[in-house]
């Protein structure tokens, strides 16, 4: 009698094709934490699966979910893909991506647009975001626009980028409080950036101020909105 010595049975080579064929037959449910990346008014909710490039489209088992929050993904083949419970607290949001802000007024700015706030963060691979600015201006005369811009700062060899700019308000001379603007950009790209977003300021003629002051800060705040192609007004972040 002859044969293979059991010590020699290629035994994970098996396991592993029982394992592959299984999966294929749709045999094999698993169970994954990801990412709400969407969660639409009309009921559309998507998630980025930990590890995976793009966002899919899933069913909540749970009631609404909340962009940003964190979820277990329950995958059954062939194309089952459902929210079956948190992957931590169900906390409703997840909090801005990007956020700077200040309890005191910036230094003066003029005719050369100077950097009043910075906030480094994280854009997401295929993500659209929501720019908010938020404070008062100060003039040194009627008349004069305060002109408010975004811009990515230069990193890695890479120069700056202009993404967007805010209303010019007219001052009167003095405070103008409660401004604010909203603006929306996206990072198109397949994979996520490290990136400082700044906001600047400057004046035509004569000198402006972004103000805050304890209990009413200046700000610039981003927020992950949803997915990229669903803002196609939002401007692209290189």
């Amino acid at each position: 009698m002859s044969g293979t010595p059991a010590g020699e049975l290629p035994v994970k080579a098996i396991a592993e094709a029982v394992l592959d064929r299984a999966r294929r037959a749709g045999l094999i449910w698993r169970l994954r934490a990801a990412t709400v990346t969407e969660a639409a008014p009309d009921g559309t909710v998507r998630a980025r699966i930990d590890g995976d490039p793009a966002p899919i489209r899933v069913a909540s088992m749970i009631g609404p979910v909340a962009l940003a929050a964190r979820v277990m993904v329950l995958i059954t083949p062939p194309s089952g893909h459902h929210i079956v419970g948190w992957a931590g607290p169900p906390a409703p949001g997840g909090g801005p991506a990007g956020l700077a802000w200040s309890d005191s007024n910036s230094p003066e700015a003029t005719t050369t647009p100077i950097v009043v706030l910075s906030a480094p963060m994280v854009l997401r691979a295929r993500t659209a975001y929501r720019v908010e600015l938020g404070g008062g201006v100060f003039s040194s005369a009627a008349g004069v626009l305060a002109d408010f811009r975004l811009v990515r700062a230069p990193a890695d060899g890479r120069p700056g980028q202009g993404l967007a700019e805010f209303y010019r308000y007219r001052t009167e001379g003095g405070p103008v409080i409660n401004i604010d603007g909203v603006r929306y950009i996206r990072r198109n790209a397949s994979t996520d950036l490290s990136a400082t977003l700044q906001l600047t300021l400057a004046a035509a003629s004569g000198s402006v101020v972004h103000t805050g002051a304890p209990g009413r800060p200046r700000y610039l705040m981003m927020t992950a909105c949803g997915e990229a192609t669903a803002f196609p007004h939002a401007i692209a972040v290189d």
